[in-house]
């Protein structure tokens, strides 16, 4: 059996062709529907639009540039046209060859194994250099560069250092006087073990060292010389030209302190070292990324934008339906039963209407946990009052009408008055109202998100500006203007329709206009 009878649904496929033909001609109401379309074809397909998730609690996204990376396209002005793109320099290691070898090291080059075997009780050293390619760099010099390293290892009785090298083959007046060897830029980690009983591993570096795993450090910060506390990447690559990298294994045997009281002689007998070299690179941070740059973390703000629409969508619909239907229902059942309960039900309303929304909304949301869906419902609860008033008064209006009466003089209940009469002659007002609702909401949940208060699980436009806010962002103008333009535009984008559908809903506008 179908939900409605031919006839009824006839009547209805003739007022939604009607209804699209007044609409088509309200050159506003369509101007709004193409922006709300844009926005919901935009929300869809935003995984094909950006290779990248956005930022949650449970996901962190990628560090792709420097803080506030200006977008690429600014490369097309003059001061911005050597702003670098993050490069990430990986060299094949199957392509390296060994430039320098000596002391007591055997080196297999097909599984890049170095074995420190020294012999004897007295401290020997060894060491390995690799020359693993040039690479070019073509920019301005960039703010910041970082070496990445990893390798598995076993030793005893054994310090092991390993230097990276970057070798200048373009004159570069900066970087030879910065350096006291101009063909070298030496980056110092090592890892040692003083005791020949004990695992335990000790890290002493100048560089700030990040260990992934056991025997898998990561070297995530920046060579710093003594003589100056000056990032050296824009002395390094001050000039463009062609770059190459180097990586240098040193060993050497220790003698272990004494045990107190052994009356033993320290000796070095027993000392080895097994390198196995893994991966190295150098990722060069970016001045400029993507299309609208990057956050202060780094991160895309494109992914942010796009993937913000969908939460702005969801939450300006879901909130406005919920509220919608809260104030028919409200205000139908207030305006039908009449007397006492219809003075009480108002009052309510006015009290309602008084209570400052926001504030309440940051207690709640603070006390109920941060979360979009509560944020919706939220929303929902604070906003109907001011639609059940409209729709009480005119339901205090239809209900004296003949088609009323003579619905109930033949024996019509109130619940089928209710649904079949009252309900469907307020909807177009309900309908005007919910669209004209959703740009509150969309707005109201972007305040929350820019307070702090909002879902950190979730991409919102609102979230981008606390960002840039709190971290001091507010001069990198094309982190927080796009996603203040969005919140303008699909708020725009939603009167626009909403006046529309008034207008054809409403026979009053309908005339005036």
């Amino acid at each position: 059996m179908a939900f409605l009878s031919k006839p009824r649904r006839e009547i209805y496929k003739r007022k939604i062709k009607n209804f699209w033909i007044d609409f088509s001609h309200n050159k506003v109401g369509f101007a709004g529907l193409v922006i709300i379309i844009g926005f919901v074809i935009l929300a869809i397909i935003a995984p094909l639009l950006t290779p990248y998730l956005p930022m949650s609690q449970r996901y962190k996204s990628p560090k792709l540039a420097m803080p506030y990376a200006v977008p690429e396209w600014f490369r097309i002005f003059p001061q911005y046209h050597d702003y670098n793109p993050t490069i990430k320099i990986e060299p094949e290691l199957s392509n390296a060859t060994v430039v320098e070898q000596s002391g007591p090291i055997s080196v297999d080059m097909n599984n890049l194994f170095f074995n420190f075997t020294p012999s004897g009780k007295i401290p020997q050293k060894a060491s390995v250099t690799l020359d693993l390619g040039n690479f070019s760099y073509m920019y301005g010099p960039p703010p910041t560069f970082t070496m990445h390293l990893a390798y598995n290892m076993v030793y005893n009785k054994s310090q092991v250092t390993i230097y990276f090298i970057i070798q200048n083959y373009t004159a570069n007046p900066l970087y030879e006087e910065y350096f006291k060897d101009p063909t070298k830029a030496e980056m110092k980690v090592f890892i040692s073990v003083y005791t020949p009983n004990e695992t335990q591993q000790s890290i002493d570096s100048n560089i700030d060292s990040f260990i992934d795993a056991p025997f898998f450090p990561v070297l995530s910060s920046l060579y710093k010389p003594d003589a100056e506390k000056v990032d050296p990447a824009r002395i390094i690559f001050s000039q463009k030209g062609t770059y190459g990298l180097k990586i240098k294994v040193e060993f050497k045997s220790l003698m272990p302190p004494p045990k107190p009281g052994s009356g033993l002689l320290p000796t070095a007998e027993g000392a080895y070292a097994h390198f196995f070299l893994k991966k190295i690179g150098i990722t060069i941070w970016g001045r400029c990324h993507g299309i609208l740059g990057t956050q202060s973390g780094g991160h895309d703000v494109w992914t942010e934008l796009v993937y913000g629409a969908r939460i702005s969508l969801m939450v300006g619909l879901l909130a406005a339906a919920l509220s919608t239907s809260i104030g028919i229902l409200y205000g139908v059942f207030s305006g039908y039963i009449g007397g006492f309960v219809d003075n009480f039900l108002m009052r309510v309303v006015d009290i309602l209407l008084c209570i400052p929304v926001l504030p309440i909304l940051l207690v709640l949301v603070n006390y109920f946990a941060a979360s979009v869906y509560i944020i919706i419902i939220l929303i929902a609860i604070f906003g109907w009052q001011g639609l059940s008033r409209v729709i009480r008064s005119r339901v205090l209006t239809l209900k004296e009408m003949a088609f009323i009466e003579a619905a109930r003089a033949s024996g019509a209940s109130d619940g089928y008055l209710i649904l079949h009469h009252l309900i469907p002659n307020v909807m177009p007002i309900a309908m005007a109202a919910m669209v004209l609702s959703i740009p509150g909401a969309i707005i109201t949940e972007a305040s929350l998100s820019f307070l702090g208060f909002g879902d950190p699980n979730v991409p919102t436009w609102g979230r981008i500006l606390y960002d840039a806010y709190q971290q001091g962002g507010l001069p990198a103008w094309w982190v927080w203007l796009p996603p203040g333009f969005a919140i303008v535009l699909i708020c725009l984008g939603f009167v626009f329709i909403g006046h529309a559908v008034d207008e054809i809903v409403n026979p009053r506008l309908r005339r005036r206009r």
